[in-house]
């Protein structure tokens, strides 16, 4: 290796091209959606080739494919047996020596990496894999599910009674505590997850909730730069929550995240609102633990949730209101997200939609339970937004509608000239923006 030279650097410089983008896209939708449908149905199957077809709706074959099921059911063994055993030392009654605790979190990672890798084991089959599981509810099903909060989106959204929040042992390494926290979902019902990071030597007067976009795991792989983690050293406590059916809390026979998409309008609205309501938890559990100031952040489908919890939150109780917000790579406008993203069209949804019946006019009476509002709840000038002027997944000017309609500072709106992913990622080489969130919540 050339000294000096950071591989990782080297790329980071490299991201900001929408070219990135353009074949990030074409990979998410071409292969890694297609190859996490056969790993999904692998889970779910164990090593029944049957079901496995069944499943994975392809009539796959080939004599590799018994093996394959059968490595897959093993790694998916030894994660889960490696998740009990960390849970049980995380949660114990007395506090395990921290360097348990740490090989601990190293075994569990390690195991999740390679259930997580064992999807490529599908490369074989990846032209004959659907992207998507498409269990689109039909119009009528949603309405019987949903009509109810449509006229009222306020009161959707709106947090009960907190669930108790159980904090972890936590452990300590590079001046930074890792803990995680776990609670019962207030709509889904099934265990909520977070992922804590905060100081060593100083209280957490600030806290940071940072929502992740859709399929992406950060805690089932391994640990990666993250833009927000140099904020910690400034007192800055980090929450990476688990959201809906992703990570520890995917569906049997779906890969992370895969309901948003397969279960049309249904599966978006209820993400939506039950992601909201345990940020609104995570927002109260980060006020009783010592934080006068918490913002929410979130990129792609995170930043979707992070608006809607900006723009629904005036009348919600102080405890749960955030402090400041920062979206990255979102949109004002939902409904292009769905005809016009790059990633929609690139797996066939817009299709999809129509096949289950839905037409513009019907996907268009449920924009009051997705639309962020008129104005947010924040002081616009506590609002933050990172968009990307070749960004076609989540389309540029739908972000810069928002802004616009919200009245944000220009100091507020960083532009790149990059795409979707790209403008997330160059965010860990252009610290410009998470300086700015520093300083509106200092301020």
């Amino acid at each position: 290796m050339i000294a000096g030279f950071d591989p990782r650097t080297a790329l980071t410089r490299w991201i900001p091209w929408p070219w990135l983008d353009a074949a990030g896209v074409a990979f998410v939708s071409g292969a890694y959606l297609p190859l996490s449908r056969g790993w999904a149905a692998a889970c779910a199957a164990g090593g029944d080739v049957e079901r496995f077809r069944r499943e994975a709706g392809a009539d796959l074959r080939g004599p590799t494919l018994p093996p394959t099921l059968a490595q897959t059911a093993s790694l998916a063994r030894r994660y889960r047996e490696a998740t009990g055993q960390w849970e049980s030392l995380f949660f114990a009654d007395q506090p395990p020596p921290e360097s348990r605790l740490a090989a601990a979190e190293r075994r569990r990672n390690r195991a999740a990496t390679r259930f997580m890798l064992s999807r490529t084991g599908f490369a074989l089959w990846v032209r004959q894999l659907p992207p998507v599981r498409w269990e689109i509810a039909t119009p009528g099903a949603v309405e019987a599910r949903h009509g109810g909060n449509r006229g009222d989106p306020a009161a959707a959204y709106a947090p009960s009674d907190p669930p108790a929040v159980r904090a972890s042992h936590s452990y300590a390494g590079r001046r930074q505590r890792r803990l995680w926290l776990r609670f019962p979902s207030p709509v889904l019902g099934d265990r909520a997850w977070a992922r804590v990071i905060e100081p060593v030597d100083r209280p957490a007067v600030m806290t940071i909730i940072h929502l992740h976009g859709i399929a992406m795991e950060p805690d089932l792989w391994p640990p990666a730069r993250n833009a927000f983690l140099s904020l910690v050293n400034h007192g800055v406590r980090v929450v990476r929550p688990e959201g809906p059916w992703h990570g520890r809390r995917m569906l049997k026979g779906w890969y992370g995240g895969e309901p948003v998409l397969g279960r049309g309008p249904d599966g978006l609205l209820t993400f939506l609102r039950a992601w909201v309501r345990e940020v609104a938890v995570l927002i109260a559990w980060a006020r009783a633990t010592g934080s006068e100031r918490v913002a929410v952040s979130g990129a792609s489908l995170g930043a979707l949730t992070a608006q809607l919890v900006a723009g629904i939150s005036a009348g919600w109780p102080p405890p749960f209101r955030p402090d400041a917000v920062m979206l990255v790579a979102t949109s004002g406008r939902p409904m292009e997200i769905v005809s016009d993203g790059s990633l929609a069209r690139g797996i066939g949804l817009p299709a999809a939609l129509a096949e289950a019946g839905w037409t513009t006019r019907q996907l268009s009476r449920w924009l009051a339970l997705v639309d962020p509002g008129p104005h947010p709840a924040v002081d616009p000038a506590r609002v933050i937004m990172v968009l990307g002027e070749a960004d076609d997944l989540t389309p540029f000017q739908g972000g810069l509608d928002l802004a616009e309609r919200w009245q944000l500072p220009a100091d507020n709106v960083f532009v790149r000239p990059q795409g979707h992913f790209s403008v997330s990622l160059s965010m860990l080489n252009d610290a410009a923006p998470t300086r700015r969130l520093l300083a509106v919540m200092q301020g």
